[in-house]
């Protein structure tokens, strides 16, 4: 996010996403939490990766790790 312009332009129901996802360390959780199909949160995460330029996540074998800007 560069610019006053962009953060206009970002849907705040993203984090509410993310957060959901950090709570939990799954997305199969965070949408069943969130009563919204695990393919949904996905795409909010991808749109949330374009937006930050960052995975925020990282998959492992035992789930999901936050990065140091998903921190």
């Amino acid at each position: 996010m560069a610019n006053l312009y962009d953060l206009k332009k970002f849907d705040l129901n993203l984090l509410v996403i993310f957060e959901c996802i950090y709570q939990h360390l799954s997305i199969s959780k965070a949408a069943e939490t969130l009563y919204i199909t695990p393919s949904a949160v996905s795409q909010s995460l991808q749109r949330l990766r374009t937006q930050f330029n960052d995975p925020l996540f990282i998959r492992s074998g035992k789930g999901i790790t936050p990065t140091v800007t998903g921190i």
